[in-house]
């Protein structure tokens, strides 16, 4: 027992929630219906919301059915703060649960005494006094009171906290009920923010791979780490790509790249038509890394039990055999053996991510590809996934393509047309490594851990239209003309000056419509169009547009001008002052002024 506090449910994850919620538990009707039909149809969604989070609270807290979970919720008119009632007959524990699906308010105790109130009547198995749901379980829970060894509270909420008066008046209906009722627990069980985020993003996690190894010449070392190695047949591997496919992966920087696109690939399969028992002399090896092993057997040729396997170098080397056997299935390769280490490290530990760097380097890999490295990119990927958008950070891991899928590269592009840095616009036109390196303090000024999964699909969302208004504007303006060059190659340093002024609309936890965004900038694009083109300059002639728009010192001063035209500054006087301040220490050119114009920026 004692106080709970932490931070209340973000807007971003109250969002998924109530997604889920919605989805899981009203949309097909699992809960109860609702007695009171004075309510609202809003306040009626409201309350069933309230009354799915209780379910979705004991689906996940224990492990039950979301159709189980819906059948205990007694949420409703006169349930004297019960929301829920189980009893787990397999632990004889009656579980009593009362929820709050609250933004940020506190449990109170208030709250806390009608919850008191109830547990009190049902332990005096006194049932009048409670609503239809309560009183239509009552054989069920008498039952469940007379078989029972513990009675356990749960409570789930979003909210900051449970007040202290809350926690001290359950406390005092366990001691003045403990006399009576030595059943009743004293520990709690509270469900909070960071439970409900670890459970939304835990369903999107890729299925763990458990399997049983078998090494034949095996070798063991104890320090620094647990490692293992000795020799594993190709068969073996085949089988295991087979039977988990990516998920074996999940911890290497990429993916299979295709025997098409690499020598290496068509080498391991010529080696496995034509010498097969070289295969062992001729390969690099396979290195994986895992959360437990366990050896089984004492035989030279060693059973592993392994637990959360991923393969972080070789992926090419197994899915090419793979690929090779689904070929030739009537091909001999059970003389086909090669090197495999297999080290104890979770992929949490920063020592599991330096293996796979070090030892990713049999075909060529690309910077992005480490993005597949950085836990950032599977929290957005896990998020965008639960607002039913495919979000593909791996280079090789994109499946599908349509309006409700992206990868690193458009999420690259969006983003950084909304920072504030013109140095960030530059780098998409000639140094877009600067922005794909996860070692790059410009890659990680774009991907912070303040990035939410609904901000960075909205960034997509707009990116796509303005990128395709200023593709339309290239396409109809006369060929080989300063204004068709200026839209071909200043499409970036035109697209942040609009992408400003959709801050706020980028910026919620709602996600928008790419036709509402049509119409939504399509005025004001067409304004910013004949601006854009307006300012160019004697410059761009005589550099030419391409060269114009590489060069960080001609893009700053493009970028500020477009700005202040665009958002209607050209007499404010804070700009003009900033536009003349010079030798100031700045983080990046024109610092100040960029920060007061996209500050300034209108919004659509």
């Amino acid at each position: 027992m004692g106080d709970s506090v932490m931070a209340s449910l973000s807007n971003e994850h109250m969002t998924m929630l109530k997604k889920v919620l919605n989805e899981r538990f009203i949309v097909n009707n699992l809960l109860p219906k609702i007695n009171d039909k004075t309510k609202k149809p809003q306040d009626l969604h409201t309350k069933q919301e309230s009354r799915a989070f209780s379910a979705f609270a004991l689906h996940k807290i224990l492990d039950i059915t979301p159709k189980q979970a819906s059948k205990s919720v007694t949420d409703d008119f006169k349930d004297k703060g019960l929301d829920a009632i189980y009893y787990d007959d397999k632990n004889e524990t009656l579980y009593l649960l009362q929820a709050k699906l609250k933004s940020s308010e506190e449990f109170q105790q208030a709250e806390a005494q009608s919850f008191c109130e109830g547990v009190r009547l049902l332990l005096a198995q006194n049932f009048t006094q409670f609503n239809d749901l309560i009183r239509n379980r009552q054989s069920e829970i008498e039952t469940a009171l007379d078989t029972c060894s513990y009675i356990k509270f749960i409570f789930p909420f979003t909210g900051e906290r449970m007040s202290q008066s809350a926690i001290q008046s359950i406390e005092n209906l366990i001691n003045d009920e403990r006399e009576n009722e030595e059943r009743l627990c004293c520990d709690f069980i509270y469900y909070q923010a960071d439970d409900i985020v670890k459970d939304l993003l835990a369903e999107q996690q890729f299925n763990p791979v458990h399997e049983t190894l078998i090494l034949q010449k095996l070798q063991k070392i104890e320090e620094p780490k647990t490692t293992y190695f000795g020799v594993i047949s190709i068969e073996d591997l085949v089988k295991l790509h087979a039977t988990h496919g990516k998920a074996l992966y999940e911890r290497n920087i990429r993916y299979f790249l295709g025997s098409s696109k690499s020598e290496v690939n068509n080498a391991i399969k010529n080696t496995l038509h034509e010498h097969p028992t070289d295969f062992f002399y001729l390969n690099n090896g396979i290195t994986a890394i895992c959360d437990k092993i366990e050896p089984k057997g004492s035989s030279k040729a060693k059973k592993l039990k392994v637990r959360n396997l991923s393969i972080i170098n070789g992926a090419q080397t197994v899915a090419t055999c793979a690929e090779f056997v689904a070929e030739n299935a009537s091909h001999d390769i059970s003389q086909a053996k090669v090197m495999f280490t297999l080290i104890q490290a979770t992929a949490e530990q920063a020592f599991s991510k330096q293996i796979t760097k070090s030892r990713n380097h049999q075909n060529p890999v690309q910077i992005a590809n480490f993005a597949s490295l950085d836990d950032t990119q599977e929290r957005l990927r896990q998020e965008s996934a639960i607002l039913n958008y495919g979000y593909y950070y791996r280079p090789e891991a994109r499946n599908a393509s349509g309006v409700n899928s992206f990868d690193l590269n458009e999420a690259i592009h969006a983003l950084a047309l909304e920072m504030v840095d013109t140095r960030f616009v530059t780098f998409l036109k000639r140094e877009f490594t600067k922005l794909t390196n996860p070692d790059s303090k410009f890659y990680q000024a774009i991907f912070n851990d303040e990035l939410t999964a609904h901000h960075l699909i909205n960034a997509v969302l707009c990116y796509r239209e303005i990128m395709g208004l200023l593709l339309q504007a290239e396409n109809s303006s006369p060929p080989n003309s300063r204004e068709r060059m200026i839209y071909r190659h200043g499409k970036y340093a035109i697209a942040s000056v609009l992408m400003k002024r959709l801050s706020k609309k980028i910026h919620v936890a709602q996600l928008m419509k790419a036709d509402e965004i049509k119409v939504l900038i399509s005025q004001p694009f067409d304004i910013l169009r004949q601006q854009a083109s307006d300012l160019g300059h004697r410059d761009i002639l005589d550099k030419g547009a391409l060269a114009y728009f590489k060069n960080q010192n001609d893009v700053v001063h493009y970028v500020s001008e477009l700005m202040t035209v665009n958002y209607q500054l050209t007499d404010n006087i804070a700009v003009n002052h900033l536009n003349n301040i010079a030798g100031q220490v700045e983080d990046f050119p024109k610092e100040r002024l960029l920060k007061f114009l996209s500050q300034s920026a209108t919004q659509i």
